[in-house]
């Protein structure tokens, strides 16, 4: 998606009348982000960004600071302005906190998510785990995204639910190369949550959960120790 579509996205699912201009440069910026389109230690010009998302320098500058605030952008000695890099440590970090929070939005979901829900996103990794390793898959990517969205959704806590969307949006632009495929192991993993959400099982969806998170620090760990 190029910048000019992201913001016609982003305009296009508006839907509340009015909605800054600020606003929709953050969210279009955002999406650029997440696309990579603006990638780690990019030079980031205000002035291009501006003409290609048709707006003044004037929200879009509201837009920066709050990416900067939010840690996505950062100004260099010199002033210039690039997209962040997000160290592996950090990234670590981010992984910590994930394990817990999510584990407990886990604890909090079991037994309190649709069932038809979670019965179709079963489905869905089904038809994930027939298709060859080394297949593109963007259903596998957006059946992850909705189950972690779906139980952080019905853990009941907004605060919560908030934490982690905001982690999840860290960890998902984290750039470490390429790495080994986990998706037969991750539908293993999920198909195992699900069950204990079925189940209204708390505590195993929760340890679930936390091994889930796991075994990607673990395949990082392993990755930094060359193995």
């Amino acid at each position: 998606m190029n910048a000019k579509t992201a913001i016609e996205s982003t305009v296009a699912q508006a839907a509340e009348p009015g909605l800054a201009l600020s606003e929709l440069a953050h969210k279009a910026m955002m999406g650029m982000l997440l696309s990579g389109e603006l990638a780690p230690n990019e030079v980031v010009t205000e002035r291009q960004i501006a003409i290609q998302l048709g707006i003044s320098r004037t929200p879009l500058r509201e837009a920066v600071r709050r990416l900067e605030g939010e840690r996505f952008l950062e100004r260099q000695r010199s002033g210039a302005l690039v997209v962040r890099a997000m160290p592996v440590e950090e990234y670590m970090h981010i992984l910590n906190v994930r394990r817990i929070v999510e584990g407990e939005a886990a604890r909090l979901a079991a037994g309190r998510v649709s069932t038809l829900e979670l019965e179709h996103l079963k489905s869905r990794i089904g038809e994930a785990l027939k298709l060859p390793d080394d297949a593109v898959t963007p259903e596998f990517a957006s059946s992850d995204r909705d189950l972690h969205a779906l139980i952080a959704q019905a853990s009941g806590n907004p605060v919560l639910q908030q934490v982690i969307d905001d982690l999840k949006t860290r960890t998902s632009m984290f750039k470490f190369g390429r790495l080994p495929s986990r998706r037969r192991s991750v539908c293993a993993e999920h198909l195992e949550i699900i069950e204990a959400l079925l189940n209204a099982d708390g505590q195993h969806a929760q340890k679930a959960m936390q091994d889930h998170v796991d075994q990607v620090r673990l395949m990082i760990l392993a990755r930094l120790g060359g193995q």
